[in-house]
């Protein structure tokens, strides 16, 4: 029994543990080798798995290349099976075939894109609800499969996790870990103290609010990715510790895949800093996917209806007192305070069309603030590296100055304060939605901008079971949250945004209310795709509720009016009024910027490519290899190759048809492609018993055969070399670029977010580790570099018959 396999290749039959494999792909490394293998035995024919070699027991077994001749309908089985496994080209989708997912044509594009070479940043920016996490799950799963030793890493929201790891798992049969500080802490136990846990396994997920911590950083030094995915990221386009952490990572990536349904809010600057994430070197472009509903051809429906609900006199003279006070400060603002004073006003604008009670409680705030008591209300101040939720009360702002006259300012706001109070008593939307849900007897989940207000909803709500998610639930608290609603009893959900990251509930709820419009207007898209998502059969609902006669009907609900007639045209670039845009239409009255009002700001180096008509091949090809799989039967799947003999169509001539599987390979032995080739030739006139006759009509000493399996081998690695051969250009150019950027960054990746002051003597101390580090990550980027040298001479390294078929 050998311990090395030096000369194991692709169709080679071994045996490991008791059982027969046959040699898929071999990948080495000198003395060492991967290799990936599918069962031959009746025990593993369905199995799949990956060895280690020389540290795997192995005996080569000999090979077996004497055809069987079969019946007909055993070949047939046969046949199918190696169809089903054939790719007709090297950027034809290996994993999709097995995956767990209907295919959707526009869904495989971007894996194509990512196969074909056409670019190493890609972003994918595709309408809410098209299946965005499926695609980028597709890219990982099509990296795995053509590499087996590639990593991948999925970063995202904290929320959307154990998510990530549900979907590769069920659509894609990849075992995923999920890192944060526990799983570290179980890893660390479990492994050797030279092992870095990030390193052991293929596929890890992590928070980008766990991730941006310097010592976590510091562990993903020495690391290189195949493909790293980013997902929500639109939050990691700001002037953030996250999104310096993304970059930096993103750096390290041969592949980076952005995912966003709301790439451009309406800043230039932020889209162009979401867009040069992980770029390295000049001519590193960005490949865009942006797929509208109607772009997708996506059935489906939805019903936008805004309900306009009277409000009662005390609510109305509410109103009346925000606005007052309101203009008075967008009026009267000095120039060095005017940004803290209108933000502090458009607070409490957004806090009025909540709920009159939270108004109430922000007015106390701002009353507070500005007379410098601070100690009742003093707030611990943050950690730099804390994760942070969106939907608390927002006390931050309210401390500036709106009035030159601070008594006058003092008069206005206590006045604001008692109308609030007053009109807290009875709020005419909780009425409402009381006596909507009353006539409309169906799941619903239920929308409102702060955690204040959602404590407030639920107790008018008693009598409906209902459950909460927002921001200041534990990811655990949130899951069974969500579990009581989607196969529970709960009838409604409330949610804030904070909360409702990744949520999908089309299969239980087609219905989504909105208690006020928020005043940034993308979140109303991410709201309704909870519900319209792919997969929902039935027409959706998305109701809004709007305080008639106040700001919310005359300038939000005119701006949701607009955003809805576009929403299933709407463009990347559609630039939409943001948070200070709208607040200025409201108070300062100002006309409502129009939806396209002048050309954006494009950055350079974004890139589209029209793959329609190729990802349409793409999916009837992988579907009909499905079909073929489901009837392939269970025959013996070793390497043996079937023949038989067909009655031939009358008119057509006798003909041999041989199907052929060229592994063309590096030098190295690292597969590229298996490649289908099927050969025809007239049957010469033979008589004699059937078995035979295809014996000698198929024999592959015919010299028919060799001449053309020469052409063949010619044809097919001249088209490899003239496809692959740009390809390899760019992944050579990122790696080298990778590459000067370890030297340039000696490798460092926490430095940037270190407090100098704090860490310096630290940092002196891990000087002589960090070039241990560097040398790491460079031997890593110099062996990669050294494999795409080594595609630019191409071989096959094996040429084995699959089946035969006389038609006589």
């Amino acid at each position: 029994m050998s311990t090395h396999v030096p000369s194991s290749r692709h169709g080679d039959v071994v045996r490991i543990r008791g059982e027969r494999w046959r040699v898929v792909r071999r990948l080495g490394y000198g003395a060492v080798a991967i290799i990936d293998a599918a069962g031959c035995d009746a025990t593993n024919r369905t199995a799949r798995a990956r060895f280690l070699l020389p540290f795997e027991p192995v005996d080569r077994l000999p090979a077996v290349s004497s055809p069987r001749v079969v019946r007909p309908a055993r070949w047939r089985h046969a046949a199918r099976r190696a169809l089903a496994e054939a790719c007709p080209s090297w950027a034809s989708l290996r994993a999709a075939t097995r995956a767990n997912l209907t295919l959707i044509p526009f869904q495989l594009e971007p894996a194509l894109a990512l196969a074909r070479g056409e670019a190493c940043r890609i972003l994918i920016a595709d309408a809410v609800g098209l299946g965005k996490t499926v695609q980028a799950g597709l890219m990982i799963a099509e990296t795995l499969q053509r590499r087996p030793d590639a990593r991948a890493f999925v970063i995202s929201p904290a929320s959307l996790r154990q998510q990530w790891r549900g979907e590769l798992q069920q659509r894609f049969g990849i075992e995923a870990l999920v890192l944060d500080a526990s799983g570290i802490a179980r890893a660390a136990a479990e492994l050797p103290a030279e092992v870095n846990p990030w390193a052991v396994h293929r596929v890890v997920i992590a928070s980008i609010d766990y991730i941006k911590r310097p010592e976590v950083m510091r562990s993903l030094e020495a690391l290189l990715w195949d493909i790293v995915v980013c997902d929500e990221a639109h939050n990691l386009a700001g002037r953030s510790d996250r999104a310096a952490a993304a970059a930096m990572l993103g750096e390290r990536a041969r592949a980076l895949v952005l995912l966003t349904a709301t790439p451009h809010s309406g800043d230039d600057d932020a889209f162009g800093r979401l867009c040069s994430l992980g770029r390295l070197g000049a001519t590193d472009p960005l490949l865009m996917f942006r797929r509208s509903r109607l772009d997708a051809a996506v059935a489906g429906s939805r019903r936008t209806p805004l309900l306009r609900v009277r409000p009662t006199p005390e609510e109305t003279a509410m109103h009346e007192a925000l606005m007052r006070y309101a203009r008075l400060v967008w009026r009267q603002s000095g120039e060095e305070a005017r940004a803290g004073a209108r933000l502090a006003v458009t607070v409490l604008g957004r806090r009025a069309c909540s709920s009159a009670a939270s108004l109430a409680r922000s007015v106390e705030r701002r009353l507070t603030l500005l007379a410098g008591d601070t100690e009742s209300h003093a707030v611990q101040p943050g950690l730099p590296f804390a994760d942070t939720a969106d939907d608390d009360e927002p006390y931050a702002p309210l401390g500036s100055r709106g009035l030159r006259d601070g008594s006058e300012e003092r008069r206005h706001l206590e006045h604001l304060l008692a109308c609030a109070r007053a009109a807290a008593c009875a709020e005419s939307k909780i009425t409402a939605l009381r006596r909507l849900l009353t006539s409309i007897d169906e799941p619903a989940i239920i929308f409102t901008e702060y955690r204040d207000t959602l404590q407030r909803l639920a107790a008018a709500l008693g009598d409906v079971e209902t459950v909460q998610l927002h921001g200041g639930m534990t990811l655990r608290e949130r899951a069974e949250a969500v579990r009581r609603f989607t196969h529970g009893s709960a009838r409604l959900l409330l949610a804030t945004d904070a909360g409702s990251e990744g949520l999908n509930l089309h299969h239980r709820c087609r219905l989504a209310i909105n208690l006020e419009l928020p005043w940034t207007p993308l979140r109303l898209e991410q709201r309704a795709g909870r519900v319209d998502r792919i997969g929902q059969t039935r027409r959706v609902h998305v109701v809004h509720l709007v305080a008639a006669g106040t700001c919310e009907e005359s300038t939000l609900a005119r701006l949701v009016r607009r955003i809805h007639r576009l929403h299933r045209t709407m463009g990347l670039f559609t630039r939409l009024p943001d948070q200070s845009q709208v607040a200025d239409s409201a108070f300062g009255r100002h006309p409502l910027p129009d939806l396209i009002d002048e050309a954006p700001v494009i950055p350079a180096g974004i890139v589209t490519l029209d793959l329609r008509r190729e990802a349409s091949e793409e999916a009837l090809r992988i579907g009909q290899a499905r079909a073929f799989a489901a009837r392939a039967g269970d025959d013996d799947a070793g390497a043996r190759p079937a023949m038989t003999i067909v009655r031939r169509r009358p008119g057509t001539t006798p003909q041999c048809v041989w199907l052929f599987k060229l592994a063309c390979a590096t030098a190295s032995g690292h597969l590229i492609w298996d490649s289908p080739v099927p050969l025809t030739a007239d049957l010469a006139r033979t008589v004699g018993h059937t078995t035979a006759l295809a014996r000698a009509a198929l024999s592959t000493t015919r010299p028919v055969l060799h001449t053309l399996l020469d052409r063949a081998r010619e044809e097919r690695l001249r088209a490899l070399q003239d496809s692959i051969r740009r390809s390899l250009r760019r992944w050579s150019d990122r790696e080298r670029d990778m590459r000067a950027e370890l030297r340039a960054r000696h490798a460092r990746l926490s430095a940037g977010l270190v407090q100098r002051a704090l860490f310096d003597r630290r940092d002196e101390r891990l000087a002589a580790s960090q070039a241990l580090l560097l040398d790491e990550a460079l031997s890593h980027a110099d062996t990669r570099l050294a494999e795409l040298a080594d595609c630019e001479d191409l071989r096959v390294d094996g040429c084995d018959l699959v089946f035969a078929v006389v038609l006589e």
